[in-house]
């Protein structure tokens, strides 16, 4: 099960439902994906009581994936365990290896099971980009209605709706200001623009003196692809050329300065938004 197909539904409750209907036999729920104690193990509990043990099975796990796991799968056990499912295993996954497993069982975590994928298939150093696909908007009778994934991790937050990627760039120096996330109807205004850090929204600037461009190009149109791929020495001057407008301090190996990637106003407005209702 992914956050996604729970975000295709209108509520937790009723992808549950979906998944446990098509799946009785081996029907294992993703708990985390608004809110792991206040929604999802109630929702699970729910769908288990109304759909699994009605056909005869038992349910098979639920999985968490965000937050300490530790500490939430004590609290997830003890739920299970009142509402008669002892047998119900809980699974632990989100960027996993050994010794993130050895501290979470010597904290004794109720956990029976890890799922482990980034850090067992690749070496180690920093080779990981922890890139995850998330599910932002749905199209419901031509309209596309945003989604969003909560965690008690906040870098795991999803930034929902369709979107664009601009680059600001410094018209003196020709160096990269800064990327900003707008929402897909937005237009950058070509005199002034503030932008502020998402992590720490009172930290803002106002660029001025700038070109901008948008980052992504259309590869595909309702199936057909519409691009045209430049052979690889052009490819990889574009790749020069856009390293050569990073400032050295941010291509640092060692304490490199931050570079900023922001969201537009309108797109942390949505965002903030989305989670007053889902909490």
């Amino acid at each position: 099960m992914a956050h996604s197909f729970i975000q295709a539904f209108d509520s937790e409750y009723e992808a549950f439902k979906a998944y446990a209907e098509t799946y009785p036999d081996t029907c294992t729920l993703l708990i985390d994906t608004y809110d792991t104690l206040n929604s999802g193990i109630k929702n699970a509990i729910r769908v288990f009581n109304e759909v699994i043990v009605p056909k005869g099975y038992r349910p098979n796990a639920v999985r968490l994936d965000s937050g300490d796991l530790s500490y939430l799968s004590k609290k997830i056990r003890t739920i299970l365990d009142e509402a008669g499912f002892e047998d119900c295993k809980i699974c632990g996954t989100n960027a996993l290896d050994e010794y993130v497993i050895t501290s979470i069982l010597e904290e004794g975590a109720k956990i029976d099971l890890f799922g482990v994928g980034e850090n067992l298939i690749t070496a180690k150093s920093n080779p990981v980009f922890g890139g995850v696909y998330k599910l932002v908007a749905i199209e419901k009778e031509g309209t596309l209605i945003p989604k969003i994934k909560v965690s008690n991790n906040t870098i795991k937050i999803t930034n929902p709706g369709f979107k664009k990627v601009y680059r600001f760039y410094d018209k003196t120096t020709n160096k990269a200001l800064a990327d900003v996330i707008t929402l897909n109807d937005e237009i950058i205004p070509e005199d002034n623009y503030t932008i502020f850090d998402p992590t720490s929204p009172w930290k803002k600037k106002t660029l001025k003196n700038y070109t901008v461009r948008p980052l992504q190009e259309l590869i595909f149109d309702n199936g057909n692809l519409v691009y045209n791929s430049p052979d690889l020495k052009i490819i990889s001057e574009n790749a020069k050329q856009e390293l050569n407008t990073l400032w050295t301090e941010v291509k640092r190996i060692k304490n490199p300065h931050k570079y900023y990637v922001d969201l537009s106003q309108k797109l942390w407005d949505l965002k903030n938004e989305l989670l007053e209702n889902k909490l």
